[in-house]
């Protein structure tokens, strides 16, 4: 299994709009056809559409790339008779390294989690960053064990390989983060997975967006982004500099709300690269 390099560059793909939870603190998916989201009803991003992404990213040769997908739900994603995770493993195949996020309601099936992650590891030796929303709103762990299903089965499934293939499966828990000190994961429960291996340490802000505008008296303080900006133009250990990334949605490449330029276009917006 190959080190995990430090990607220089993130590209967010934006894979699909359906879900299968209907979460209260949402602001990405059931968001009708308000005006403050890119991801729309029936959005969904083709295999050509990913293809020409990969060729974007691999057009910038001294750059090491992390394309992070997300949904709605990616474990929902199919198209041309291809499923999500072969989006993972043709990433992982050319060059760039995959992450995910997800509700992780897929792996509640542990014969699906088992096929999963073998048949990623059989197929490419590049690690694989796993992040799963879990928090008080998902409602997708048991309040009274403090445990999760879905977690409960990735715990199982990686114990079970061989330690080469499952050392960079490197999986973690995603929560929302509000004004309310109890928002967070029992303790119990951070206690038990981070000592199997589950990072639990990342949280973000809600956002008033989408479903979420309805919880506006829990949306803690804006976040800091002082030190996001301090890593722009920094170096990697690699020696590459860090750029500013971009976000794709169908055709269109993204930086904050604003549109900059288009798929199968990337290098123009990296004139120096």
């Amino acid at each position: 299994m190959e080190e995990i390099k430090r990607p220089n560059m993130v590209m967010g793909v934006a894979l699909l709009h359906k879900c299968n939870f209907n979460c209260e603190h949402c602001g990405y998916i059931y968001i009708g056809d308000a005006e403050d989201h890119q991801i729309r009803p029936g959005y969904k991003l083709t295999w050509d559409q990913f293809q020409t992404a990969i060729a974007d990213c691999r057009s910038m040769e001294d750059d090491y790339w992390n394309m992070n997908f997300t949904g709605g739900e990616t474990t929902l994603w199919e198209d041309d008779g291809k499923e999500f995770v072969d989006v993972l493993i043709e990433t992982a195949k050319r060059g760039i390294y995959p992450s995910y996020n997800t509700n992780g309601s897929y792996f509640d099936d542990y014969g699906q989690c088992h096929d999963f992650f073998h048949k990623y590891v059989e197929n490419t030796d590049v690690p694989l960053g796993t992040f799963i929303s879990i928090d008080k709103f998902h409602k997708n762990y048991d309040e009274e064990k403090g445990r999760s299903k879905s977690l409960d089965n990735v715990v199982r499934v990686l114990d079970e390989m061989p330690e080469d293939k499952r050392k960079g499966l490197r999986t973690n828990v995603v929560t929302i983060v509000t004004k309310d000190p109890n928002s967070g994961l029992p303790e119990e429960m951070i206690s038990h997975y981070s000592a199997l291996g589950i990072g639990l340490g990342r949280g973000f802000p809600m956002m008033a967006i989408g479903k979420a505008k309805d919880l506006v008296d829990q949306l803690p303080p804006p976040p800091d982004f002082t030190k996001r900006r301090r890593m722009e133009g920094s170096e990697t250990e690699g020696g590459r500099p860090m750029r500013r990334g971009v976000s794709l949605v169908g055709d269109d490449y993204y930086q904050g709300p604003n549109i900059v330029g288009k798929l199968g276009h990337l290098r123009d917006l990296y004139p120096d690269a």
